[in-house]
């Protein structure tokens, strides 16, 4: 976690990902995080987000 610290100082926004067990999408089973770099207006769907609920429903 220090160094996702360390990595994300300069960064305005990130998420910080991680899953734990097939119900919550996880395929690689050992711990890993994923750092997601954001901005404003990125428009990136993430599962729990409005705009992928609108991305799946209009699929």
């Amino acid at each position: 976690m220090r160094r996702v610290a360390d990595l994300t100082a300069g960064h305005s926004a990130v998420n910080l990902i991680t899953s734990k067990g097939e119900a919550a999408t996880q395929s690689v089973f050992h711990l890993h995080i994923h750092v997601v770099p954001r901005r404003e207006g990125d428009r990136l769907p993430l599962p729990w987000t409005p705009q992928h609920t609108a991305r799946a429903t209009a699929a």
